[in-house]
């Protein structure tokens, strides 16, 4: 739940309410599904050694909300 809150923070609210609105949960739930489902890449995010920008974090986060075949992480 941690680690869910510091995501729900760093994510651009609009794009949480985007998927949020689609999947019919809470901006919250979102960032609660992308770390259950998504251990080593939100490991990635927060570790300390780990530099990435917001383009990435916001492109990650839509190719993993989205489940895209082809999708491959930034971060």
């Amino acid at each position: 739940m941690e680690k869910a809150g510091k995501l729900y923070f760093m994510i651009p609210i609009a794009i949480l309410q985007h998927f949020a609105d689609q999947k019919k949960v809470s901006t919250f739930d979102i960032c609660e599904m992308i770390v259950e489902q998504n251990p080593s890449w939100v490991n990635r995010l927060f570790d300390n050694e780990t530099s990435y920008c917001l383009n990435d974090l916001k492109h990650d986060v839509v190719g993993l909300i989205a489940n895209d075949e082809h999708f491959i992480p930034r971060i």
